[in-house]
């Protein structure tokens, strides 16, 4: 299987012969926000650190971390972005099954796979709107099984309450869970990270979303002291250079404020831009909570020729139907500033009029 992702804005800049800043990157689930300026500053501050080794397993950025979160310093290990844990965490647990929550992001299953599980997914229903039914899920687990889900899950940005995702992986000692909670800071809800840490748990938490910083590379992987040492022993040292251990720190001491500031914007924004959405023929939202929105297109358009369309216009969004679990029905878009989603709404109604207007020829 290959890896299919959004947010290939330098590739897009290159076919269109534009610039990148010509483009409106709204297949990327990011940040609607460009990365603060302060962190920008300490980062132009302190290049010249790039002539130095960084600390071999960022000793000094997980114990801030850990102080971060009242977590112990052994509970917490920094990585080259989450996708280094979401690929060594199947072989490290032992399991012998991988179940993947669908539709979600396809390098789970490509990770469960490479390690060697039998992979099976346990799909959400679209009748019900993808929420993920836990007694459902309950009967499928037999133990022995590393369970991966996304919390708020992409691509149907679909929140499981955190006080009930907790309680079902205590209440399941004989299967590990990876929940990946890259984008749980966009929204407010607390994070697995305030309670207790189950044996059977790995968190994933990245700051490459949240921040706008994903070429940096910067993830964590919370779990027991037991699981860190079993991550640690199959982790290769200095995986995180050294710019985006300062950028790190920075951002655990500083970047509280921003993170704020983007949930209460979301909170906002989200659903005035999905009833935009849902005026338009055709268009079906999904109903969700992250800062991205799943949509299914219930006429005649489908979701390439409405990506390449879009392309006209300079907007970027992502066709979802090499998601398992989805077609060529869904597309997915991630809200940026106002400025640009208002002009996402603008080219969406001309091409829908356009396509109308087609129909009716």
């Amino acid at each position: 299987m290959s890896m299919v992702h959004g947010g290939n804005i330098i590739a897009t800049a290159k076919q269109l012969g534009c610039r990148i800043s010509d483009l409106i990157d709204m297949s990327s689930n990011l940040s609607p926000f460009a990365p603060a300026p302060d962190l920008l500053e300490t980062l132009r501050a302190r290049l010249d650190e790039i002539a130095y080794l960084p600390e071999t397993n960022s000793e000094s950025l997980c114990a801030l971390y850990a102080a971060r979160y009242n977590l112990e310093r052994s509970q917490v290990l920094a990585g080259n972005g989450t996708t280094e844990y979401i690929f060594s965490i199947p072989t490290a647990t032992g399991a012998q099954r991988g179940i993947i929550v669908t539709p979600t992001y396809s390098d789970y299953h490509l990770a469960s796979t490479r390690a060697g599980l039998e992979t099976t997914s346990f799909p959400l229903r679209p009748a019900d709107d993808f929420q993920l039914d836990l007694e459902r899920l309950s009967r499928s687990l037999k133990g022995n099984e590393l369970v991966f889900i996304c919390n708020p899950n992409n691509p149907t940005g679909v929140l499981m309450p955190t006080n009930q995702l907790h309680e079902f992986i205590r209440s399941h000692p004989d299967t590990r869970f990876l929940v990946d909670e890259t984008y749980l800071p966009f929204i407010k809800e607390k994070s697995l990270l305030e309670l207790p840490i189950a044996e059977n748990l790995f968190i994933l938490r990245s700051f490459s979303k949240i921040y706008n910083i994903p070429g940096l590379r910067l993830g964590f992987v919370v779990a027991s002291t037991g699981n860190i040492l079993r991550l640690l022993s199959r982790q290769r040292p200095w995986g995180v250079n050294r710019l985006a251990q300062v950028a790190g720190e920075h951002l655990i001491q500083h970047g509280k404020s921003e993170v704020t500031r983007i949930a209460e914007f979301i909170e906002k924004q989200r659903p005035a831009f999905a009833a935009e959405l849902e005026k338009l023929p055709g268009i079906q939202v999904v109903s969700g909570r992250a800062h991205f929105i799943l949509s299914y297109l219930s006429g005649k358009m489908r979701a390439e020729p409405l990506r390449k369309e879009l392309l006209h216009h300079r907007i970027m969004i992502r066709n979802c139907a090499s998601i398992a679990g989805l077609n060529d029905r869904y597309f997915r878009l991630s809200l940026k500033d106002e400025p640009c989603n208002r002009k996402c709404i603008a080219a969406l109604r001309k091409v829908f009029a356009n396509d109308y207007t087609n129909q009716v020829k």
